[in-house]
């Protein structure tokens, strides 16, 4: 049987039933086109069995709170009929509490009035056996194999057997709750339900007038299963408190019975609902306070409506769950994430409304840390950016700063520790031992042991002013240059080891001139005896003064003038005019010079004057 499609295309039967009578068996089923399925298997003793009755029943009286019929298939000395996918209440009635069995109650008499008012028939038959639960915790009325019109029924079995049936039913469902609603309706239904005198008995409808079924929780749902014929202003103002309505109800019977009728379509796309409601539902209690569901609920019974959700492809209810997707994704476990969210999640990359792609992206982003990126966009990723940021400790032991000058081995001596220290120019009479007894100046600042060393020193150079009065000769130059400008030593910072330092040499003064020329060849050589640096700091201020360049000089514009008309008519007429007065020459004229004259006048001669 476990292998049995014959009886309905595309469907597997398990072998084992879940509950045995003497008309049928029930066994689960599923099926490719209408999912987990139930399968009621009896023997085809008749035309007139029990099994095809109620299969008849079934099919002809449709209702919410009714067993929905699917298919019945006799095979060869069987019958199968399928329905949705339901358990006996007999197996879970234990479960059920005070909220789910005035609910469960409240369908039935739902299902008991469709039959009495509008398919004019009587059940004939309500028991405990005929009811069923669907995996959402509804109650579902089965047993319709005994239904008769009620206009050809006896006058012992009208709808009076119905009422005094039903109240049975209920004094048995709410004789174990100890609730105040509970006790007084089983008190309303052994008083009134069960009365020997069929006259007195109430009917259905007034039933369902009692006050155990003006309930907020039962009003609520009732509600949102005729959301279709209720008006906007009554919506409006119905989704605006239905809020705190909710919280007096307790998690558990929100969850199994709410949490679908919250979440479907006619809801998402009211204004007023996706306002004020769904951010409530959609958000756990951990992100928002005032949210409907805990986070322990959440995962157990929104988190499956969500899941199916992201099937639908309506933009209302997609822009909604992207809206509030990085409220309840961290709520999903992984599994669910990158079997179900994820392919939706870039199904709505393709769209071709740019609302949906931007807030597609912004989910996808939420994701990554959950999944990792190679989940989301793929196992081809690399390691293309490095954390740069400096070094937050610095090690005091790894610079040895000194502004003594330290012994080179050579003009070329190199040494490979240190190589990528910094350098710095700075002055050569100071020592700094480490960090914490100095603080560095900044780089070509002038300290206060510097500017008294200046001082000193130019007291003892009052004739600089004066060298340019003073070099007259090509010898005095030379020895200012010697003894003023000999050298310029520029020290950098000398690291751990012993580098080589930069040492610029000038020249002599020129011949005739009173400037030195600094144009020297950059040489590296050991450091010398420190040299008061005045002189040498003065000089090169002077040159740098005398021999500014002008960086601008390339940048002066070349801009062509143009000759007008008149200009060319004037510098014609002008050269007209010295033509007039200039001498005509003709071939009678020969231009010997100074002609031929005799010898001894003076004249030129072979032998000079």
């Amino acid at each position: 049987m476990g292998n049995n499609t014959s009886s309905l295309p595309d469907s597997v039967i398990d072998d084992s039933p879940i509950l045995t009578t003497q008309d049928w068996s029930l066994h689960h089923a599923e099926s490719t086109d209408h999912g987990p399925l139930s399968v009621f298997i009896g023997q085809k003793t008749s035309q007139d069995s029990n099994l095809l009755l109620l299969a008849k029943g079934l099919k002809q009286y449709r209702h919410p709170s009714i067993l929905k019929y699917y298919a019945c298939a006799p095979n060869v000395g069987q019958i199968y009929l399928f329905t949705e996918k339901v358990c006996p209440l007999s197996l879970v009635r234990t479960q059920q509490n005070p909220f789910s069995t005035g609910l469960g109650i409240f369908q039935v008499c739902q299902a008991i009035k469709f039959l009495h008012e509008t398919g004019r028939v009587t059940h004939g038959n309500i028991n405990e056996n005929c009811l069923f639960v669907t995996p959402s915790g509804e109650w579902k009325l089965s047993g319709l194999d005994n239904v008769q019109l009620i206009s050809q029924a006896p006058a012992n079995s009208s709808e009076n057997r119905d009422i005094l049936a039903l109240g049975i039913l209920i004094t048995e469902l709410l004789s174990r709750f100890t609730d105040r609603e509970s006790q007084e309706f089983n008190e309303f239904a052994k008083s009134n339900l069960l009365l020997p005198d069929l006259s007195r008995r109430p009917s259905i409808s007034q039933i369902l007038a009692q006050p155990y079924f003006q309930q907020d929780y039962i009003l609520i749902l009732q509600y949102l299963k005729d959301l279709t014929l209720k008006s906007e202003n009554d919506k409006e103002e119905f989704f605006s408190t239905i809020g705190d309505r909710l919280m007096s109800i307790p998690q558990q019977v929100l969850g199994q019975h709410f949490a679908k009728p919250l979440l479907s379509r006619y809801v998402m796309m009211d204004f007023t609902a996706r306002e004020k409601l769904v951010p409530r539902i959609l958000q756990p209690e951990s992100v928002h306070p005032d949210a409907i569901f805990s986070d322990e609920y959440f995962s157990e019974y929104v988190v499956p409506e969500v899941k199916t959700l992201f099937l639908v492809y309506d933009s209302g209810i997609r822009l909604i769950l992207l809206e509030n997707f990085s409220s309840f994704c961290k709520s999903i476990d992984t599994a669910t994430l990158e079997e179900d969210i994820l392919p939706a999640l870039l199904l709505g990359l393709k769209d071709t409304s740019p609302l949906i792609v931007s807030q597609t992206l912004r989910s996808l982003a939420d994701i990554v840390p959950i999944l990792g990126p190679e989940k989301v966009i793929g196992k081809n990723t690399s390691r293309i950016f490095c954390d740069g940021s400096p070094s937050r400790r610095i090690n005091k032991e790894s610079y040895n700063i000194s502004w003594k000058p330290q012994p080179m081995g050579g003009a070329q001596a190199h040494s490979s520790e240190g190589e990528n220290l910094p350098r710095t120019i700075l002055p050569t009479s100071h020592v700094i031992k480490s960090f914490d007894d100095h603080r560095f100046p900044p780089v070509g600042a002038e300290t206060e042991e510097e500017d008294l060393r200046l001082e000193e020193s130019a007291n003892n150079l009052e004739e600089w002013d004066n060298w340019g009065e003073e070099a007259t000769s090509g010898d005095d130059q030379d020895n200012i240059g010697d003894n003023a400008l000999n050298q310029i030593t520029l020290s950098s910072i000398p690291p751990p080891s012993n580098k080589p330092v930069i040492v610029v040499e000038s020249k002599k003064l020129q011949d005739g001139g009173d400037v030195p020329n600094l144009d020297g060849k950059m040489q590296l050589r050991p450091l010398q005896s420190q040299q008061p640096l005045l002189p040498q700091l003065a000089a090169a201020k002077d040159v740098e003064a005398k021999e500014e360049l002008d960086f601008f000089a390339d940048m002066t514009p070349d801009i062509p003038t143009q000759t007008s008309v008149l200009d060319k008519i004037e510098k014609a007429i002008s050269n007209k005019k010295m033509e007039k007065f200039a001498a005509v020459l003709d071939d009678r004229d020969e231009c010997q010079g100074w002609g031929e004259e005799e010898e001894g006048q003076g004249g030129w001669t072979d032998d000079g004057w």
